[in-house]
């Protein structure tokens, strides 16, 4: 298990990836069971969607 920030697992993926990600979002960690290299593009997507949720959940508006 590897614990990293979303940011390091978007550049080694997927890098243009980035600009639609803000920066808590870029900074959230996540658990990836075999390494970075057995991440796939579709896999990505899933874990992108799942930390922007999580960040919308939890979102204060004024």
């Amino acid at each position: 298990m590897e614990h990293l920030p979303l940011v390091n697992l978007v550049q080694f993926v997927s890098p243009h990836w980035l600009r639609m990600l803000k920066e808590e979002e870029q900074l959230q960690l996540v658990v990836i069971r075999d390494g970075v290299g057995g991440v796939s593009k579709e896999d990505l997507i899933e874990i992108v969607e799942a930390v922007i949720e999580e960040k919308r959940r939890h979102a204060i508006y004024h």
